[in-house]
């Protein structure tokens, strides 16, 4: 395996997705209760104690709201910049185990490269992310790579250029009437 991914749920009750690649096992996001959130892992086949990471693109509760409780339960080292962490943490009954990343950075977490990127929306900081894995030295190991945008209303240039060489794009956006006309 290099890289798979599944949508948990995007919608404006709860955002989430599971990015598997051969040593990480990850969420993107965790938009529903820790409940829920353990429901849908384990109708993919995924044990939620072995979810290694959560990865936070912004703050609001459709994307957040499992990160507490699900954390604790199972220890889960949870990524965000720090102004999301800063305003997610006093809403929080728990203190999760926050690895946090400067917005624009690139890092290796397990066999994932990640780059993030900051992205429109009206957050405190909200970014995107780009997620790279495999080596590209045998036919069992190509370089693979998915761009996560959420919330986003258009693309900018910068977020066009970093994310024109991905394998798989996925991007979650609101109706917005206004934006439409």
């Amino acid at each position: 395996m290099t890289m798979q991914f599944s949508i948990l749920g995007s919608s404006s009750s709860g955002n989430s997705a599971l990015l598997l690649t051969e040593n990480s096992k990850v969420l993107i996001d965790a938009g529903f209760s820790c409940k829920r959130l353990c429901e849908k892992l384990e109708a993919r086949g995924t044990d939620p104690a072995d979810i290694d990471a959560i990865f936070v693109t912004h703050e609001h509760s459709d994307h957040s709201a499992g990160i507490s409780t699900f954390g604790k339960r199972f220890g889960t080292k949870v990524f965000a910049n720090q102004k999301t962490a800063q305003a997610l943490q006093p809403k929080m009954k728990n203190r999760p185990n926050w690895q946090l990343f400067n917005t624009g950075s690139t890092f290796q977490f397990q066999d994932l490269t990640v780059e993030n990127f900051s992205i429109p929306h009206d957050a405190h900081d909200p970014v995107g992310f780009k997620f790279t894995s495999g080596t590209g030295d045998d036919l069992f190991s190509p370089i693979r790579s998915v761009a996560w945008l959420t919330d986003l209303g258009f693309a900018p240039s910068d977020i066009a250029s970093r994310i024109q060489d991905v394998d798989a794009l996925v991007i979650e956006s609101n109706y917005d009437k206004e934006m439409l006309e």
